[in-house]
């Protein structure tokens, strides 16, 4: 038993039907007699072509991004210093005194 061809109008209406009128797969599959599994497919297939991710990031967005994550090295460098200062004096003020 081979597969049962669906035309590309239906798949299209099916499609439509969910994504913009926010009907569900199974009130689909009910009104245009086709099965869930291929519903949910088309509908990802449609989702990856058409909600991809966001454009290409600009140069300046690069550099951006660069300049913050070598501030956040640097403060986390400060932060370790900090704590490493903080445990010094922390272990010296533990101490007896003589």
């Amino acid at each position: 038993m081979g597969r049962k061809q669906i035309s590309p109008a239906v798949q299209d209406e099916a499609i439509h039907m969910i994504v913009s009128e926010g009907r569900s797969v199974m009130q689909v599959c009910g009104l245009l007699g086709v099965g869930p599994t291929a519903v949910r497919r088309w509908v990802a297939q449609w989702r990856a072509v058409h909600e991809a991710a966001p454009a290409a990031s600009s140069p300046d967005d690069s550099r951006r991004i660069k300049e913050l994550e070598a501030t956040v090295a640097r403060l986390q460098e400060e932060r370790d210093l900090l704590k490493k200062s903080i445990a010094f004096f922390v272990r010296e003020s533990d101490r007896p005194k003589r």
